[in-house]
């Protein structure tokens, strides 16, 4: 991996370690540096799903507990029924933590936010690294009544199987679609890895659906050809799409960088090859340019 490519900030996060094996040294710094996300009456909870994340769990854990912020926050993370170390690490870290037996992300993130004590929902996910301005950051659009929903961009962490050259290409490929999506689709564009909402608007338009039985956004269905879950919403953009339909607010891009996201690229890998995953999210959304254009109101099916 060649990390001069990389912001600086990354690399007191992309430590190595054994899950079964962890430095007290480590647990230590982490658990010292998370210690100001224990407020019992919270303006913002982060609101964090896991599944078997043993292995860059401490690495997102870390990032976060660089945050600089005056706000009062609380750190929640859902452990969607994990078989391994997830909730020993967790335990160590003096993390919060709630289970929720039922396998999928949508659960984990209902359980989540029913749980959370604060008024903005902030959503990460445990395999992403944050900057230290991402929580101000990514909830700042909020203070603004007539935004409902507010969504960060992203970048890939590069892997053995990939180079962070080819990934900034992808990225900025992925970039400019999102950016005509924004024009009437932005809710195509959020990612539950980076976004946030009000709780009460969240909860009353029924919170997330949990029929959407797969994760990834309406913008991965779509790419892959797939319609949304029958009830519309999928665990992250179309929760977007229901607080804008129900009169709750719009859709909002954040271009601070501080609120980019720094997201694992093994969903890419999994496709077998960067390009292959380029080539069918590029062709899906040149199938879909006409919809995206539209502003007409109307969710892809």
């Amino acid at each position: 991996m060649n990390n001069s490519l990389l912001p600086s900030w990354l690399s007191g996060h992309m430590f190595t370690y054994r899950p079964d094996n962890v430095s007290p040294e480590v647990i230590a710094d982490i658990r010292a540096r998370l210690s100001k996300f224990r407020a019992e009456d919270p303006e913002i909870s982060i609101v964090i799903p896991a599944y078997n994340e043993e292995k860059g769990l401490l690495n997102m854990l870390s990032s976060l507990g660089d945050q600089k912020t005056s706000r009062r926050i609380e750190l929640l993370v859902v452990n969607n029924n994990s078989a391994d170390r997830t909730q020993e690490l967790l335990d160590q870290c003096g993390v919060r933590s709630i289970f929720e037996k039922q396998p999928g992300v949508a659960y984990a993130r209902q359980s989540g936010l029913l749980a959370a004590k604060g008024r903005i929902i902030a959503n990460a996910d445990s395999d992403c690294l944050y900057p230290a301005g991402w929580v101000d950051a990514i909830t700042a659009p909020l203070q603004n009544p007539a935004i409902a929903c507010s969504y960060g961009l992203y970048s890939f962490l590069p892997s053995p199987h990939s180079s962070r050259l080819a990934l900034a290409m992808y990225e900025k490929a992925a970039h400019l679609l999102n950016r005509v999506r924004n024009r009437h689709r932005s809710y195509m564009n959020v990612y539950g890895f980076n976004f946030a909402f009000r709780r009460a608007d969240a909860l009353a338009v029924g919170g997330f659906e949990t029929d959407s039985g797969r994760e990834g956004s309406v913008a991965e269905l779509i790419a892959a050809g797939e319609p949304p879950p029958p009830s519309g919403r999928c665990e992250d953009g179309l929760m977007a799409l229901a607080l804008q339909n129900q009169g709750k607010g719009s859709t909002f891009r954040v271009t601070d960088p501080n609120a980019r996201a720094w997201t694992s690229d093994r969903r890419l890998v999994a496709e077998g090859s960067l390009l292959k995953a380029f080539t069918s999210r590029f062709w899906g959304g040149i199938q879909e340019i006409g919809l995206f254009l539209s502003p007409t109101q109307k969710t892809p099916s």
